[in-house]
């Protein structure tokens, strides 16, 4: 009898033990320290043909980083930090211990908007976690968006920019340039890359025409946020709107 009642009292000392967490580490008033380390991204590729391409420090792109910590359990915790040029963000909480811990995390452009984001549901038992949260694009199409600006035509010289306004350099662009006058057309091409969120210029000289339409990925080959701004033309509607030639010299 006396055997039983010790085992007894050591399973009830076991019990105590393993609910506080049984560690010198371990938080008794049920708190756990979680340490947050981000500079890791996986982006969708162009040259790569929308591949996910890995990168280890946080993008040029990012201005601030949201984290959000939630439970049925507890109070929703969330925090935005600025980037500030950093290029790596660790970030420590004190978070409830319990089960089911969703930790989410955003990474933002400057208007706010999600560009990368990344989760893991964690269990929480009062001993220091670390976490490494990989951030993936929320888009999976490059964001790419080309647009010609800056035309300028003397009817000898012909100058013009080809613009990228998305965060993702556009490579082998291929630009279709048709001229004419009244009675004859001619059509030429080119291809350049554009850095993202900048832009390339061209000049054409003696090119002595009185009407261009310059076309922009003339056959579809890049995916755009915005597919409808790839044209400049002067010439009469009907040949502005026309699809573009299959083939230009």
């Amino acid at each position: 009898m006396k055997r039983l009642l010790f085992m007894v009292g050591v399973l009830a000392l076991l019990a105590i033990n393993i609910y506080c967490g049984g560690n010198s580490s371990t938080n008794p008033w049920g708190i756990t320290t979680v340490r947050i380390n981000l500079g890791e991204t996986r982006t969708a590729s162009p040259e790569q043909g929308g591949i996910l391409k890995q990168t280890s420090v946080v993008p040029s792109n990012v201005a601030a980083i949201r984290f959000t910590i939630s439970a049925p359990d507890m109070v929703t915790i969330q925090k935005v930090v600025t980037v500030a040029g950093r290029t790596t963000i660790i970030e420590t909480f004190e978070v409830p211990s319990g089960l089911n811990r969703l930790f989410v995390v955003e990474a933002l452009d400057e208007s706010g908007n999600i560009l990368y984001r990344g989760e893991t549901i964690v269990n929480l038992d009062g001993r220091l976690v670390t976490l490494r949260i990989v951030l993936e694009a929320t888009q999976v199409e490059a964001p790419i968006d080309l647009y010609i600006s800056n035309v300028v035509n003397n009817e000898i010289d012909l100058s013009f920019e080809v613009n990228n306004s998305g965060n993702v350099a556009a490579n082998n662009v291929l630009v279709f340039i048709i001229l004419g006058g009244a009675e004859s057309q001619t059509c030429q091409s080119f291809s350049l890359t554009v850095p993202a969120g900048g832009s390339v210029s061209r000049t054409l000289y003696s090119i002595y025409a009185s009407y261009y339409k310059i076309i922009v990925d003339p056959l579809n080959t890049i995916s755009e946020t915005n597919e409808e701004n790839n044209v400049e033309c002067n010439w009469a509607e009907e040949v502005c709107s026309a699809p573009p030639p299959t083939n230009c010299p």
